[in-house]
């Protein structure tokens, strides 16, 4: 830090203070007749040159302790106050400085600490509706673009904006639920009470939010399971007691009866078992779609295991199973228990709705440069997986919906293959988790092809 300069003004009233005590004597000197006027006049000025000569290294000590202070309150321990003189009181004072601003650096790391270490986002607002400061939970959501601008930069909801100004304005606490829509849509409670203190640059609310997305889908996928599982068991269940009542009842001592109704018993309840086994595996999709997974994933190896396994079910219809696979295709970047069900629910779907003597083709291919519907940061590409059977198609009216619960373009026809209508849907949820994107296409008499685009490793 260089010297500061003395002000003129500081100089000379540090030499009129120091010279005062001399002056003082020599004019009560001349008062009792002591000395001659003279002598006095000539004993001022020369107090006056003494105490300026005494008063000019004071006076840049004072200068510089108050620079240094300065520069402590902006830059911290970064700040190094200019040489000082031998005046024992400025480098003590100094040092006293530089305790009390290494005490306060300690306790700010340690605010600083515990206000990141919090596991739920929060942020502190300042007068001015600005973002002063936010967790490391907080700037994971918001963005750190985000600090430092005003909080509608971070949260366009009504509701939060209102709710902080209010508070801002010498309100009580508020609550406010809200949603964070995106590629999986996230709800959250904001907590937001008054905030005073000094030390945090002005800020006056702090802001706490609680994820409530896994409570809010946990509720909704509860609801959602119970209504669909008694819709779609209603009706397998009423045939099995039909069933039941008529081997109890004429069908008694008829043989033949009796063996082909328990057949179509026995297809009712693993049609029934598969049901309750998708509804399961699609709750618990649902129930992890907002985490994002991270493990890397080989795909060629895993389309080819995944097609090995059902190469046997692919057999009773004569259809061939062919992987197709770029030397190039990257691993993705997924859960692969997830992956694994996705390829099966694929590939057997191309095996159910395909014709007998064909083929099923499995393609795996590099993006580079990644779709940008993906948002993936510049240079990461993407693996795209593509199913194609050849089988009836699909009437482009119903491509829109196949993804939906139970949605089946030929009911009749599903019932035939033993399908669920969940299947699809499964899908869909898997690609969501993974922040890929399901494409459909199809064509009446040639066939259909379901492309899956999927995040890549560097």
């Amino acid at each position: 830090m260089a010297r500061p300069r003395i002000r003129p003004i500081k100089l000379l009233s540090a030499t009129l203070t120091r010279a005062l005590p001399g002056v003082g004597v020599l004019c009560v000197l001349w008062i009792l007749g002591v000395l001659a006027p003279l002598w006095v006049v000539g004993g001022i000025i020369a107090c006056i040159v003494i105490a300026a000569w005494h008063a000019v290294p004071v006076a840049r000590d004072l200068a510089a302790l108050s620079a240094y202070a300065d520069d402590l309150a902006q830059h911290g321990g970064e700040a190094a106050p200019a040489k000082l003189s031998d005046w024992p009181p400025a480098s003590e004072l100094a040092a006293a400085m530089r305790r009390i601003d290494q005490a306060a650096q300690r306790r700010r790391r340690r605010e600083g600490n515990a206000f990141d270490y919090l596991p739920q986002p929060l942020l502190l607002i300042g007068p001015d509706r600005r973002i002063v400061a936010a967790n490391d939970p907080a700037r994971a959501m918001i963005g750190m673009n985000a600090v430092g601008g005003d909080l509608a930069t971070a949260f366009r909801e009504p509701a939060i904006l209102e709710a902080t100004d209010a508070v801002r304005a010498g309100g009580t606490a508020r609550s406010v639920d809200f949603t964070v829509t995106g590629a999986t849509d996230r709800c959250f409670a904001a907590g937001i009470v008054p905030f005073e203190d000094p030390t945090a640059e002005g800020a006056t609310v702090l802001i706490a939010l609680y994820d409530l997305t896994a409570h809010r889908r946990t509720e909704r996928l509860r609801s959602d399971f119970i209504a669909n599982a008694s819709h779609e068991l209603r009706t397998p269940l009423a045939s099995l007691i039909g069933f039941i009542e008529t081997l109890r009842g004429p069908a008694r001592d008829d043989a033949d009866a009796r063996e082909r109704f328990l057949a179509i018993m026995d297809e009712t309840a693993q049609r029934m078992s598969r049901l309750v086994q998708n509804l399961l595996s699609l709750s618990r999709i649902e129930m992890e779609e907002h985490t994002l997974p991270d493990t890397p994933v080989d795909m060629t190896r895993l389309c080819r295991t995944v097609a090995d396994s059902l190469q046997i079910t692919a057999d009773r219809k004569n259809i061939k199973i062919a992987v197709e696979a770029d030397a190039d295709v990257p691993s993705a970047t997924g859960d692969a228990d997830q992956l694994t069900q996705l390829l099966q629910n694929l590939i057997d779907n191309a095996i159910k709705y395909g014709r007998k003597n064909s083929q099923v083709t499995v393609a795996l291919r590099r993006c580079a440069p990644a779709p940008a519907a993906l948002n993936l940061e510049s240079g990461r590409p993407a693996v795209a997986i593509t199913v194609s059977d050849q089988g009836e198609g699909i009437a482009p009216e119903h491509i829109p919906r196949l993804t939906e619960r139970f949605y089946r373009a030929d009911p009749s026809r599903a019932r035939d293959v033993g399908g669920t209508g969940l299947g699809l849907a499964i899908a869909k949820h898997i690609v969501s988790r993974h922040r890929g994107r399901l494409e459909i296409a199809s064509e009446i008499g040639k066939g259909s092809i379901f492309t899956v685009i999927l995040p890549g490793q560097m």
